[in-house]
């Protein structure tokens, strides 16, 4: 079967639901291509962040890691919670108080520390998102267009059968080719998009909860050295 032979002999309506849906996988193919270049770049830069990463424990040489620290999420949410840190340690140092007042403001300030890298966290995972919501478009949006194609094309069939009063073969082949061809565009457009999405939304899933371990790992740190604090 030549679906491009069928495709120049369809109707104009089927001919322009046909090159949407080209489009759209043309499209959902260009972010599959670019979301894979992202993906590896924020594994490969993320690795490369944790294994540095683990070989400091101070909080000053970890705040001495250079570019690390703003070039992948892992790096940016750590130095969003050691400026933190470092704000709220000035705080506290020229607002020492007592014993109990000191507790107490350790307690109020240091959820500052988790709210800032979870701020972060958020941006970060909102950039690997990009794209997302365009291929889910296109997963729901594509066998609609198809199914549409399909109702046109049996319209015309039937539409032609009433003008010509007959039911001859050659009437009505042209409709429902037009009908199956567009219901085709559209599944080729739609399976590989779901396939995609599916794939990167789990990426993201993954990178959500690595993050949040992340996060919970640096704020115990961050918390235990500003309690010191006084």
């Amino acid at each position: 079967m030549n679906i491009f032979r069928i495709f120049l002999e369809s109707s104009l309506a089927a001919q322009i639901i046909m090159i949407i849906l080209i489009i759209f996988s043309i499209w959902s193919w260009a972010i599959f291509f670019k979301k894979l270049f992202n993906f590896s770049g924020v594994k490969r830069k993320s690795n490369r962040f944790l294994s540095t990463y683990h070989l400091h424990h101070d909080i000053k040489t970890l705040g001495n890691l250079g570019s690390l620290l703003n070039d992948n999420p892992y790096g940016k949410i750590l130095w969003s919670g050691l400026e933190e840190f470092k704000k709220l340690k000035a705080v506290a140092s020229v607002n020492p108080g007592e014993q109990g007042s000191h507790k107490q403001l350790v307690h109020e300030l240091s959820d500052n520390i988790r709210l800032a890298m979870e701020r972060t966290k958020i941006t970060e995972i909102a950039s690997l998102e990009i794209h997302l919501p365009t291929l889910g478009t296109f997963v729901s949006v594509s066998p609609f267009l198809g199914l549409l194609g399909t109702v046109w094309g049996i319209m015309e069939a039937f539409l032609d059968i009433r003008a010509r009063g007959s039911a001859h073969i050659t009437i009505v082949a042209p409709g429902i080719s037009d009908a199956l061809i567009t219901t085709v565009y559209g599944l080729l457009v739609a399976i590989p998009a779901l396939i995609f999405y599916n794939i990167f939304r789990s990426r993201v899933s993954n990178y959500d909860a690595e993050l949040d371990k992340f996060i919970s790992e640096i704020f115990a740190h961050l918390r235990k050295e500003f309690a010191s604090i006084g």
